[in-house]
């Protein structure tokens, strides 16, 4: 990639959608962390001028300084301190329009009026913080807070990616997308237990909302049953309440719901939606979005057992008939049962 920055766009929204892909590619095309840490400060403080914009890293019990644009700051912060060790505590984005009313803000520089921190992480821990200040309150908001995450999930995935025992494949799972409720027919349940024994017998990795209950559970179940690899995907709330399966073999703790979708989605080869409920919509919609954009590349299939997603199909068909779909084709591939989504996910692969 060209080492100069190429941005458009006037608004914030429009400079962080046009920032995001090249620190996407800085990210992609070099594997020293430092490096990647350096250049994406500088990408980001080149675009905004923030007053300091840079990266803390977890060594120990405490968050050591790491590259950074900007004035002299704070070289070691403990657990649980300040702005940037809370959000590292409590593993999601913190966002401060006046550092002056955060408890315990620690002053690096008295200049400092708002300030942002998102976490990065590496194999489902925080790694450490991307921490930006501003010289003014109020600078930064929900917008801040989704383009920065969706940078960090770029650097945790380039982090997993270079962790990974030589010879394994990062990218070998398929997520599944499913109720969480369990008051729901007992052949959608069969199904679901079903579909996690068939993806382990393949091989492969479930990826999963790594939630106890429903649907959800049952596909956990049936991976581990045949002695398979899970892995569950929770936003930090959702640990907090106690809402993960026991049995997951890695879990992986994200600041948001967005951060979750992206995390599932970029550790998997296949998509797989069984019956569920709005956010099981959420899920397949916004993936099958994502494979019409060349996003997410992997085939998608929706598992349409006894008949659930009739209605919806009809929908998708009516949409592609009326042109609203482009080329005249739906993203998914529909099935009737999970051993056909798996033959069709397997056969993809060759």
């Amino acid at each position: 990639m060209s080492e100069e920055l190429i941005i458009s766009g006037e608004t914030k929204e429009e400079k962080y959608a046009s920032l995001l892909p090249q620190i996407e590619s800085l990210i992609s095309h070099e594997d020293d962390p430092v490096a990647v840490m350096a250049n994406v400060s500088a990408a980001i403080s080149d675009t905004f001028g923030f007053l300091w914009t840079g990266f803390y890293r977890v060594e120990g019990n405490q968050l050591v300084l790491g590259p950074f644009q900007g004035p002299l700051a704070c070289t070691r912060i403990p657990c649980g301190r300040g702005v940037c060790g809370t959000a590292w505590a409590e593993a999601r984005t913190l966002v401060v329009p006046d550092v002056d009313a955060f408890p315990g803000h620690i002053a690096c520089s008295s200049v400092s009026r708002s300030e942002i921190v998102v976490p990065f992480f590496k194999d489902g821990k925080v790694a450490g913080v991307l921490d930006i200040d501003s010289d003014r309150t109020g600078t930064f908001d929900s917008t801040d807070a989704r383009w920065l995450e969706q940078a960090m999930v770029a650097l945790s995935r380039k982090l997993d990616s270079a962790s990974a025992p030589e010879g394994e494949a990062v990218r070998d799972g398929v997520v599944v997308y499913c109720a969480s409720s369990s008051q729901v027919p007992a052949e959608c349940l069969d199904a679901a237990l079903e579909m996690g024994r068939l993806i382990a017998r393949a091989g492969l990795t479930l990826v999963t909302g790594g939630g106890y209950r429903g649907l959800m559970a049952r596909t956990i179940d049936g991976a581990l049953e045949e002695g398979g690899r899970v892995t569950g995907v929770l936003p930090h709330f959702m640990l907090e309440r106690g809402w993960a399966h026991e049995g997951l073999t890695r879990c992986i703790d994200t600041p948001s719901m967005h951060v979750r979708k992206d995390t599932m989605a970029s550790l998997s080869m296949a998509a797989v939606a069984l019956p569920g409920g709005i956010g099981t919509l959420d899920e397949l919609c916004e993936i099958m979005t994502w494979h019409q954009l060349g996003i997410f590349t992997g085939p998608v299939v929706i598992v349409n057992t006894g008949g659930f997603f009739d209605p919806l199909i009809a929908m998708f068909d009516r949409m592609r008939e009326l042109g609203f779909m482009r080329g005249g084709i739906i993203p998914a591939h529909v099935v009737a049962t999970p051993a056909e989504a798996i033959d069709y996910i397997i056969a993809s692969r060759r």
